[in-house]
């Protein structure tokens, strides 16, 4: 196995705070109101399936699109239409792996190509915005839910990368054995 990156309990706390704007409101409102930042953005990126699922009803595709399949731990189907690069990754709850990094990674390549991708992930994507924002092209926007609150909007800004960069740094490193 490759090592990966473990929410420690300090940074748990820490990420109960929006890493960007929080947009509050009932669905769809928070989506309407950021609907022109959407389409001006670079890249558009999901994380969450109910994220991804009400960009796609404003009639905007995500470049990038990560989703698991559930949302407050529940089962879900999203309806997500088909035109895109699909990729699956495992990537167990509270942990950015490996494999969750070069999906993203490759994502933005292809995304730079025109085509869009939708990273499927067995396990949990909570975390995946962070590498998004570490990965994604300056003038993208990263966006993912904030349970019982709205929608968070992330502007990637050299700035934001930092800040996301230092995250991670705070992440405990597992290697195999460990």
């Amino acid at each position: 196995m490759m090592p990966y990156f473990k929410l420690t309990p300090e940074l748990r706390k820490v990420l109960k705070e929006p890493l960007g704007r929080l947009i509050r409101g009932e669905i769809p409102e928070p989506y309407l109101k950021i609907r022109g930042e959407l389409e001006k953005a670079r890249h558009v990126v999901t994380v969450g399936d109910v994220v991804t699922e009400n960009v796609l009803k404003l009639g905007i595709k995500p470049n990038l699109a990560i989703y698991d399949h559930k949302t407050k731990r529940r089962e879900y189907s999203p309806e997500i239409e088909n035109e895109a690069v699909i990729m699956t990754v495992q990537n167990p709850p509270g942990t950015i792996t490996k494999a969750l990094l070069n999906a993203i990674r490759k994502g933005f390549g292809l995304a730079e190509r025109g085509r869009r991708v939708y990273i499927k992930v067995c396990g949990e994507e909570d975390l995946a915005a962070i590498p998004a924002v570490l990965y994604a092209p300056e003038g993208s926007v990263v966006l993912y839910g904030q349970p019982n609150e709205g929608v968070v909007l992330i502007k990637v800004t050299p700035e934001c990368k930092l800040k996301c960069g230092k995250l991670m740094s705070k992440m405990e490193v597992v290697r195999d054995g460990d």
